[in-house]
């Protein structure tokens, strides 16, 4: 083969028009949440109501509880209705949520509670970005190239969300940031509503690998009726019996040796976040003294950062399209939260934000595709949900010992603490399972060269 047919061999195709609806349906809805979410729910606690470590505790607690509980849910309604219908609840869900915070009072129960509404509808949102990209296609390497684009889209979200939220929060009150929050979720329905499944779940091509029981995975070759519906834009979609159970989902995760690890992978190195959130504020605060809106240019660092590791793994070779790289990645993660929480210097936690941004921008689009690779279509939502109350308790956990950690050493001791385990929890992985990784990279080497 010449050089020149090589090249154009390896040259990426162009995304399907469906692909760049999803990535606008998530884009907006994702702004949006990242304009309010930090500065909205943690900033008023902690700027206007002046609230401690245990105060942004619970509120972090419920948020993750009702995240965890949403996420079930927005699986298993995508699994029951199919993308569109459930694309439409979510967006209601948001608005819901915006309008409860702009019509409340600011009391702490009030943001709590808030902070609680939010969650479940972050949850709902959640299966957007983690399953709807499968129901679009079944090629790894095009699942790899929607999954980078939505992490790229949604990471400069996470830059003009925070600074949207901290432009606001300089003229306005805290809670004023919904105002954006429930804009972005309406202009989200413009895309939405043209956005069609290009997949059925009862195509033979739906069942991504041989490693998942029969029973989580579909019922035979998608003949007739899905297609018909399908080529003429509708979704099909599993019936009820089945798609609300979350059994089917569980039976996937426990009998696939790649979609377990990677469960592990993810409870494990997201323990130490869960210290992040009740005190983060309280570093800037304290450690860097810094006022509410730095929370929206500290934050807008690591989304730049998260958009070039984005569009970093979408040039991923297909050799390293595994669970091993997720790891290496992981590593340095923990690497930029040292940096970031390391010293009382703003320009220094400005850097360790875009390092810590750039890792986790590649992180996110790498362990989906992984994720959508190896689960059944027909239960793909209900398998992103379990991934996600694995990442959420995994957060949760910490809450516990944080504010203890804050008291006892410091807020910046606490951080630096939580720090250390996002570094050290995928080196001891790495370690323990690298006969397991190696086989599962070979696997997934093999697999391409049959395809």
């Amino acid at each position: 083969m010449s050089p020149h047919r090589s090249r154009r061999a390896t040259r990426q195709h162009p995304l399907s028009p469906q692909a760049y609806r999803l990535i606008a349906m998530r884009f907006l809805v994702y702004v949006g949440i990242q304009a309010s979410y930090f500065i909205g729910v943690l900033g008023t606690l902690t700027y206007v109501l002046g609230s401690d470590a245990l105060g942004n505790a619970l509120a972090v607690v419920f948020m993750n509880a009702c995240l965890i509980v949403g996420s079930f849910v927005g699986g298993s309604l995508l699994d029951l209705w199919g993308p569109r219908r459930h694309f439409v609840l979510a967006v209601a869900g948001v608005i819901v949520a915006s309008i409860y915070f702009l019509t409340t009072k600011e009391t702490a129960f009030h943001i709590i509670l808030g902070a609680a509404i939010l969650g479940f509808m972050i949850g709902l949102t959640d299966v957007i970005a983690r399953s709807y990209p499968a129901h679009l296609s079944g090629d790894p390497r095009e699942l790899k190239r929607i999954n980078g684009a939505i992490s790229a889209a949604s990471n400069i979200g996470v830059v003009v969300g925070p600074l949207v939220g901290g432009a606001i929060a300089a003229v306005a009150p805290t809670n004023a940031v919904f105002v954006f929050t429930l804009v972005c979720a309406v202009v989200a329905l413009v895309p939405g509503l043209g956005f069609r499944p290009l997949r059925s779940p009862h195509d033979d091509g739906a069942v991504a690998r041989g490693d998942v029981p029969a029973g989580a995975g579909t019922r035979g070759a998608g003949g007739g009726a899905a297609g018909a519906s399908l080529a003429a834009g509708g979704e099909t979609a599993e019936p009820a019996s089945r798609a609300i159970g979350i059994r089917e989902g569980i039976r996937a995760v426990t009998g696939s040796m790649a979609l377990t690890l990677l469960f592990w992978v993810g409870f494990l190195c997201f323990l130490g976040y869960g210290a992040f959130d009740p005190i983060e504020s309280l570093f800037y605060r304290d450690v860097l003294k810094v006022g509410a809106s730095w929370m929206g240019w500290l934050s807008a660092a690591a989304g730049a950062g998260a958009v070039l590791g984005a569009l970093v793994i979408m040039r991923l070779p297909g050799r390293l399209m595994n669970i091993r790289t997720l790891l290496i990645i992981q590593i340095i993660e923990g690497i930029g939260c040292l940096l970031y929480v390391g010293t009382p210097l703003v320009g220094v936690a400005m850097a360790g934000q875009l390092l810590l941004g750039c890792a986790f921008g590649a992180f996110t689009p790498l362990q989906n595709t992984l994720m959508q690779r190896h689960a059944p279509l027909a239960v793909v939502g209900r398998v992103s949900s379990i991934m996600n109350f694995g990442f959420n308790i995994a957060g949760v956990l910490p809450l516990v010992a944080a504010p203890w950690l804050a008291a006892t050493m410091g807020v910046q001791g606490a951080l630096l603490v939580a720090s250390a385990t996002v570094l050290v929890m995928p080196a001891i992985i790495l370690v323990v399972r690298w006969k397991r990784i190696a086989a599962l990279s070979r696997e997934e080497a093999e697999s391409r060269t049959s395809e």
